[in-house]
């Protein structure tokens, strides 16, 4: 009897196993999977970022870090402040080439607002200055006035415009139109 007793408990306690088993059987499984597949993505994410990192050691290997250059004072300091004068007429006129082109410009001129003789010289002046930069564009040809070279040409009209002046200096000369046409 004392074995039907055993066989019988071992019966009793392998069905309890086997139903809390069965119920918990299906949360563990989801679980599982889910662990497995976040297990997948944290080593490819590892993964992936050794591979950057090591790709990243090699192609920098040879080069020396990157520095942030020195800026010099010119572009620290905070540009002057100009006043402009542009009541000029359009000046138009032909290049010294052989085979003419055609020079449109609408300038201005840039000097210090303070200064009202300058001003007042510039105004009375402006068909001699119109004159002066009519001729200086003659007397060039298309390759010297070309809009690659407009940094040029401006630093010569403004040395020009500034050795006839007397109340001062311009101290900027722009373009608000700047064309250079085959004819």
């Amino acid at each position: 009897m004392a074995d039907e007793e055993s066989f019988l408990e071992e019966d009793v306690s392998a069905g309890a196993e086997a139903e809390v088993g069965q119920g918990g059987g299906f949360l563990s499984a989801l679980l599982l999977k889910i662990l497995k597949w976040a297990a997948i993505a944290v080593a490819a994410i590892i993964f992936i970022v050794t591979v950057v990192i090591f790709t990243m050691r090699i192609m920098s290997r040879g080069t020396r870090p990157a520095a942030v250059p020195a800026v010099s004072e010119e572009y620290r300091a905070t540009p002057k402040r100009l006043s402009y004068y542009d009541n000029f007429e359009d000046i138009r006129t032909r290049t010294a080439d052989e085979t003419t082109y055609t020079v449109i410009a609408r300038v201005a001129l840039g000097y210090d607002g303070n200064n009202k003789n300058l001003y007042n010289e510039i105004v009375e002046r402006t068909p001699k200055l119109q004159d002066l930069i009519r001729s200086y564009f003659t007397q060039k040809t298309a390759n010297e006035v070309e809009p690659r070279n407009e940094e040029i040409v401006k630093e010569e009209l403004k040395v020009r415009i500034n050795s006839i002046l007397s109340s001062g200096k311009v101290e900027d000369v722009i373009f608000l139109e700047y064309n250079v046409i085959p004819m």
